[in-house]
């Protein structure tokens, strides 16, 4: 697991993105420039697998909008 600090808003909608390529992966939140979050050595390696969401039991969370995009 990869944990990074980010400023929220309280019942607000968060928009992030992810940038993986082969074994890197930044993560972008509200539109930023620069990630709060950067993986130079993923776990599993340059693989193929699933994408999950996940938010603690005892908090409402909504997910909207989900894309997903290949880049060569």
């Amino acid at each position: 697991m990869y944990e990074s600090y980010v400023d929220l808003d309280a019942g607000g909608w968060t928009k992030m993105r992810i940038e993986i390529a082969e074994t890197k992966a930044r993560l972008y939140v509200n539109g930023a420039e620069q990630p709060c979050l950067i993986v130079n050595d993923l776990k599993l390696g340059d693989v193929r697998g699933q994408i999950g969401l996940w938010a603690y039991i005892a908090t409402d969370a909504y997910f909207s909008n989900l894309k997903l995009a290949r880049t060569n």
